[in-house]
């Protein structure tokens, strides 16, 4: 092997020679003699100096590491579940209501003489606090948190169902729960008739481990006992059906007078 500049040359070995024009050079290599010079390298080129600590080498992770990590995650996951708890870490957050504050200085007397606007923050406020005393009525919890930032006042109602409040608005919206898990899958006709004119089903989708199909009905609660997962109160309701039933109550709750039309949340 050779590395060619021009006329000048350089062999193994490091010596430079010159090539007369029209000249042949033959090259000679020793069994071992390749080895024997990547053998003679240091290791000083190397990027990343391995050393002997396991601990200290890059990629590595011992035990300890793994326990380490392992009980850093289970914070991590544990810290993300209580999010969705109230203070007493029991109570679950099925809704979540916000608004914002700027805190302002009193005006003057001289300032409020003027005609003062139908809708003033005094009002919106008084409506904000007897739509929360409807809401308490109807038997939904709720812890309030405040965040001052600057000049704003952010406000945080977390809102929970119970287990009464749940079961009575299910009847009300005609919320369907599971009776029976279905026994077989249930076939589309258009395949089956594809089937037998020898088309394929360009629509079919192999799903691996698909969720169960249930036989469903009303909600009732005088036949609790029949649907499933009826002995567990905690995860009986979904999440979804919890976030539906909640809106339900805020849409017909009332903050004024129900003849103006002053119900509800979107209002």
């Amino acid at each position: 092997e050779s590395l060619w500049r021009g006329q000048l040359f350089w062999t193994l070995s490091g010596q430079v020679c010159r090539k007369a024009p029209g000249q042949q050079v033959t090259f000679t290599l020793r069994p071992g003699e390749m080895l024997k010079k990547r053998e003679m390298e240091e290791d000083s080129t190397n990027l990343i100096p391995m050393k002997d600590e396991l601990e200290t080498n890059y990629g590595s992770l011992d035990v300890d590491g793994l326990e380490k990590t392992k009980v850093q995650t289970e914070q991590v996951l544990s810290s993300s579940h209580d999010r969705n708890l109230f203070s007493d870490g029991v109570t679950r957050i099925d809704f979540v209501l916000v608004w914002e504050e700027e805190m302002k200085e009193k005006p003057k007397a001289s300032e409020t003489d003027g005609e003062t606007p139908k809708m003033t923050l005094e009002t919106s406020s008084q409506w904000r606090r007897r739509f929360l005393k409807k809401l308490l009525k109807v038997g939904v919890h709720m812890e309030e948190k405040v965040v001052v930032r600057d000049k704003t006042q952010i406000t945080y109602v977390l809102l929970n169902a119970p287990w009464s409040v749940l079961c009575y608005y299910a009847e009300e919206i005609s919320l369907r729960a599971p009776l029976q898990v279905v026994p077989q899958k249930m076939s589309n006709w258009s395949e089956k008739a594809l089937q037998r004119v020898g088309i394929p089903n360009m629509m079919y989708q192999d799903v691996p481990n698909p969720p169960p199909d249930f036989y469903t009905c009303q909600f009732r609660t005088n036949k609790l006992e029949r649907f499933l997962g009826s002995d567990n109160q905690d995860t009986f309701f979904k999440n979804t059906q919890r976030h539906q039933i909640l809106y339900e109550i805020l849409a017909r709750t009332p903050y004024g007078a129900v003849k103006r039309g002053e119900v509800g949340i979107d209002r």
